[in-house]
């Protein structure tokens, strides 16, 4: 978790930014994989919750687009071989019906 202490600059501030929501980022994709990997009961429980953690990390993923074009740091280094980046704004799924009932509840 960041803290002020390795916070000293915009690009220190840039960094740590990036580090905290690539980890929320992963690690909401990896209970996405989790709950995939379930079966029966289970699964039939926490099935409907992959797509609306898919979205969060859409939106992550969209805000480190931003943050990548917006802070004056070296953004190569976190490039780890990847090609290309491919960002989808959220509400690509607008036309679908939820409600806040389909999350939890």
């Amino acid at each position: 978790m960041a803290s002020t202490r390795n916070i000293n600059d915009i690009r220190s501030y840039c960094d740590v930014v990036f580090g905290e929501l690539t980890d929320m980022k992963s690690r909401l994709l990896n209970l996405v994989g989790d709950i995939e990997r379930m079966q029966g009961h289970d699964k039939e429980m926490v099935g409907s919750h992959s797509r609306h953690l898919r979205d969060i990390a859409n939106t992550i993923d969209w805000k480190l687009e931003i943050l990548t074009k917006v802070c004056p740091t070296d953004w190569m280094k976190y490039a780890g071989g990847a090609e290309s980046v491919s960002v989808e704004e959220p509400g690509k799924y607008a036309k679908e019906v939820t409600s806040p009932g389909d999350f939890g509840g």
